[in-house]
This record gives C-alpha cells, structure tokens and sequence, in this order.
C-alpha cells in the first residue's frame, strides 16, 4: 500500500474493494512563513495498492450503488462524479449532504433539495426563520435522511438546535440544555447528544442516557451499523508505536461487549461493512501516515512499532489535530488555524495541567493547557470539551473534539501558544 500521509476522512465504494481519502497536501507559498495546506482526494484501489488521484477537494460520499460519488471541489462547488468525470453541481448552501440510494439529499438555503439521474427537485421547504447561513447554521440529515438537525450559533456563545422532518420540511427546537456536541449514527436516525458529564441517545422519542464516568475514557466511535456507539479511553500518541485500547459497546444487544481499537486519530472510522477500521498513526510531531486494520476476532493488543520522522531537539509541541494548517502566526493572526471535520478529536500538545475550560467571545469554547517549559497552549472553537480544569494530561492525550463555535468560518482549530503572556509560534517550540 502506498504511503499517504494526515488523513481526515473517507469514502468507501459499497463492494469494498476500493475507497476515496481526504488527506492534507502542502502548498507551499512564499507569501507566508510555513506553507499552506489543503485536502486532496485520492481513490485507492485495496486489491491492487493503486491510488488514482481526483484533486483537491473534501467531504467524499459514495451513493449506495457506488455509480456516483460527491465531494466539494477547491472552487467551493459541490460536485457529483460518475468514473471521475464530473456530471452534475447541485447548488447546496450547507456542506452537509447524503445519499439515500442514488438520491442525493441537500440543502439550498430554506429548500430541502434532490439530485437524481440529472433532475434537481424541491421536496419541503423549511420555516422562514429557518433560512440557513453557513456557519452561523449547521445542518446535518441523518443517515436514513427522514431527519435533518440544525444548530445555530449565536453571538453570545449560546446554541439553538431544531430537529426537522426532512420531507415536511417542519422543524421544531429541540431542547438541549448544556449540550455540547450532537452528531446522527450512521445508520437510522439516531442522535447522539454529548454533555459535559453524560451521553444521550435519542431515537424519536426514546431516550437513553449514560453518565461518561461509567466509560474508561471520553472518546466514542460508532459501530458502522449504529448497533452500539462505543467509548473509551484514547490513548496518548506515542510517536513510532500503535498501540490498542478497549471500548465499551455502549446500546448494544450484549451490554457488556467490548472492541479493541488501534490509536488512530484523523479519520478514525469503520468501513462500512465493518471489515476494516482506518486512520492515521501519529510518526512526528506535525503527522502521520494511513493505517488500515482488518477487523476480526482475537487480536492482539501488543504495541506495533512503526518508523517515526526524525525531529529536531528543540521541538516539543505535538500538532493538536491531522487537519489542513489555514492560517499562520503573524502579526493580525495569534495562532496556527488547522481546519478538520466536525467532531475530530484535538489533543494536547504537551505534558500538563488544564488551565481553562469555557467560553470566551471570538474564540468560541476553549481548552489551555499550562505546560511545565512555561508554556500555555489553547485550543479555541471547539465544541466537547472532554477534560477538566485542573486536570493532568499528556502529550498526545484527547482534550476537546473540533467546533464551530466563536467566530469562524468552518470547523477548524486555532491552535494558539504563549510564553510568560507573549504569543509564540508553536510550530516552532
């Protein structure tokens, strides 16, 4: 298999045998200290190790037979794809959008849309106050498509959701208090609602809950056919090793059922056939590399060493998310703008205690961690924050899952580093 480096999502074709990988390229520019990045879509052939480029572009889709693929292009345009070749370019105002068969579902500003064999068509229309504006709105369909949710952000770091019913176009606003991140199962629509101290799955009008202390750790994954979300514990990213943790099958039929995980971060997914879990090994400070397990039973859980990327002495912080670097330090930008889907865990950068935990204006939810060089790293727009003021971590260790709050124009992270109060560059420390 090729080596493919920082990957942030995927797309796998409904036979297996191939899938479509967003992952980070640097562009470099003269323009700017560092170098830009952007996300790519290559499609990997997993009988034959071949990769076939498709160009700049994130969020992949497969419709369910696999004839079309969906993606948003460099240019801003969603596109649909048939073999490569680009046939349609619905004109969706929210990224978030999902096949249902070869159905493509979307959003165009209060229109709730389709595409099918060439044909756009308008199915429900949304309440006027529910004209959406990305990203001060976000909208998501659930995986079957009979349910859409929305959030809005407003100014004052509070947050209003509605859950609709795709093909009335109703929506009414759903009642969250404290909650910190929503996101539907990939199967169904089930809805799944984290707080500070819990976790929520609600299925029409059922409703279960779970305390997060009940789980070895914070960090949860979806079972490909929503029959069990499972949480645990992350562990830290030991550079040049994998390592393998275990999650409990929360939901599901056998209550006390256990997976065992490798540590990815980035894309951290099933296929969807449950054949196979992928995602980036840490080897640097600054990156990864593609790994792709086959799952099974009986794994071992021993520690897989792989090779690591020399660093330099003089460099300590780890990148807190595989993700796209947007924006550099310089003298209108504090920090280090990495942008990644919705959701992806952030990490901490070094050793230490967390400082800060809340909202503040601009930045959105924040997580700090003061670091013994005397260092304070923060990592603002998140949305879970899943530490606690006070707390101690570790280099590597999951602290927050990437956000839209604050003032923002997509998900992403801005990284930011101070020393004695002075802002430093952390790609550099």
């Amino acid at each position: 298999m090729p080596e493919i480096a920082d990957v942030v999502g995927t797309a796998w074709a409904p036979d297996g045998a191939s899938v479509v990988l967003a992952h980070v390229v640097p562009l470099p520019s003269s323009r700017i200290t560092g170098s830009p990045e952007d996300f790519f879509l290559d499609s990997l052939d997993l009988r034959s190790g071949e990769l076939v480029p498709i160009g700049v572009g994130e969020r992949p889709r497969f419709s369910a037979s696999g004839r079309y693929l969906s993606y948003w292009s460099w240019d801003g345009d969603l596109r649909v794809a048939i073999g490569g070749r680009v046939v349609a370019l619905p004109h969706a105002t929210t990224p978030d959008v999902r096949w249902a068969g070869d159905t493509l579902f979307f959003i165009e500003k209060k229109e709730i849309r389709t595409w099918a064999d060439g044909i756009e068509r308008t199915i429900s229309h949304l309440p006027d106050e529910l004209e959406l504006s990305y990203p001060h709105d976000d909208a998501h369909f659930s995986a079957d498509t009979e349910r859409f949710l929305v959030t809005r952000y407003l100014a004052d770091g509070s947050v209003r959701r509605y859950l609709g019913n795709t093909r009335a176009g109703t929506a009414g606003e759903l009642d969250l208090p404290g909650a910190t991140y929503t996101e539907w199962a990939p199967a169904g629509h089930t809805l799944l609602v984290r707080y500070a101290d819990r976790l929520e799955l609600r299925d029409d009008a059922i409703v279960r809950g779970a305390p997060l202390s009940r789980f070895a750790g914070p960090v949860h994954t979806w079972l490909p056919d929503a029959r069990a979300l499972l949480v645990g514990q992350l562990s830290a990213a030991q550079l040049g090793s994998i390592r393998f943790d275990a999650f409990a099958a929360w939901a599901s039929d056998a209550s006390a059922a256990t997976a065992t995980l490798p540590d990815l971060v980035g894309a951290r997914e099933f296929s969807p056939d449950g054949a196979f879990f992928v995602g980036t090994a840490r080897t640097g400070l600054r990156g990864g590399r593609l790994e792709i397990f086959r799952c099974g039973t009986g794994v071992a859980a021993a520690p897989i060493a792989i090779a690591a990327a020399p660093e330099p002495s003089d460099r300590r912080l780890l990148r807190p998310v595989v993700g796209a670097i947007t924006q550099v330090v310089r003298p209108t930008h504090t920090g280090i703008d990495i942008a990644a889907p919705l959701g992806t865990v952030l990490v901490a950068s070094d050793d230490g205690v967390v400082s800060e935990v809340g909202q503040v204006t601009v930045g959105g939810r924040r997580v700090c961690v003061r670091h013994p060089s005397a260092i304070e790293t923060c990592q603002y727009h998140t949305s879970a924050a899943l530490v606690t003021v006070g707390q101690r971590v570790v280099r590597g260790q999951p602290i927050a899952l990437i956000g839209l709050t604050g003032v923002t124009t997509g998900p992403h992270v801005h990284w930011e580093a101070t020393a004695v109060g002075t802002i430093v560059d952390p790609l550099t420390r």
